[in-house]
């Protein structure tokens, strides 16, 4: 088991990808964080994971929040000590035409798909370099 107690942090983890993802490194006996918008769907999720709950955490954040993002990486580190794989899974889709999507919309796609990822890399990337270890995906 490759990833057995890794720590790994997934965003989008209530539906989809992410939810596949977790189930996946649920099996590998990775330590989980699990994020999302929908706290509701998270519980539903760590549910249906098989892996002890101590090694399961819940943290449910919007990914427009920027400000909070670093404090929430803190709660990580001092729960577990390291992070060794951030997945940026979390995201919005918009299906309109261009033409017919205002820039409103564009924005708001921005804002949490580009940079709410980049957030949250950027408050996870000084305790990967301190550790020397760390791998992050989008």
């Amino acid at each position: 088991m490759f990833f057995k107690d890794k720590v790994v942090w997934l965003t989008g983890a209530s539906s989809g990808v992410g939810e596949a993802a977790a189930y996946a490194f649920n099996k590998e006996q990775a330590k989980l964080i699990l994020s999302s918008h929908e706290p509701e769907e998270l519980e539903r999720v760590k549910n249906n994971c098989s892996f002890e709950a101590e090694n399961i955490m819940l943290l449910p954040f919007n990914l427009t929040e920027h400000d909070k993002i670093p404090g929430l990486a803190e709660h990580v580190l001092e729960k577990f000590g390291k992070i060794d794989i951030l997945f940026n899974i979390g995201g919005v889709s918009q299906r309109s035409l261009v033409k017919e999507t205002s820039l409103e919309i564009d924005k708001r796609l921005m804002d949490i798909n580009y940079f709410g990822a980049v957030a949250l890399t950027k408050a996870v990337l000084p305790s990967m370099i301190k550790n020397k270890s760390g791998h992050i995906a989008a």
